[in-house]
């Protein structure tokens, strides 16, 4: 890699393992473990194709799961050791992770092609338009109804909304 003119870099779910964003064991276990109670869940992936019986569950879920996999920091400099081997070459990177790893280590968006997309943006249901949604205040929103909940809030008081990927963009966004 020392004589490469140009790198291109395939990644995948292994390295945000590597960099500590594990999908069972103690972290799923510290997050979720009332959906493990309730539902016998054993990792974050696969919760991810539970079929939630109601909008309020599947968001609370998937505000969880976005959350702790794309706004917290990772716990292993993964990433950011990574760039600095490529900080004076010619990189191109290719995931299909999306967490956002990448650039929240410093990676240049435009040397970036994430094939799955980014747990970061909302986009409509129903292919309206090509906008995508910032997620990031609404997710933070969705995870402190849900802190309020168990201290015996409910989600009605809060005013939140957990309702379909369309609706929070659709009534927080400019169209």
């Amino acid at each position: 890699m020392r004589e490469a003119d140009a790198v291109v870099v395939g990644a995948g779910a292994g390295l945000s393992t590597a960099a500590g964003f594990t999908y069972s064991g103690e972290r799923f276990l510290q997050h979720f473990a009332d959906f493990i109670n309730k539902y016998g869940f054993t990792d974050m992936y696969s919760a991810g194709f539970y079929p939630f019986p109601t909008e309020e569950e599947k968001w609370a879920y998937w505000s969880r799961h976005i959350y702790y996999n794309r706004y917290v920091p990772t716990p292993k400099p993964v990433y950011d050791n990574l760039l600095k081997l490529l900080k004076d070459k010619d990189y191109f990177v290719i995931t299909t992770n999306v967490d956002h790893q990448f650039q929240k280590a410093g990676f240049d968006k435009q040397r970036l092609f994430y094939t799955q997309g980014d747990y970061g943006l909302f986009q409509c249901a129903k292919p309206c338009h090509q906008k995508n949604y910032d997620n990031e205040e609404t997710v933070r929103k969705m995870i402190a109804a849900q802190v309020e909940t168990r201290h015996g809030t409910s989600l009605q008081e809060n005013n939140c909304y957990y309702g379909r990927v369309t609706s929070p963009a659709s009534r927080s966004m400019p169209s």
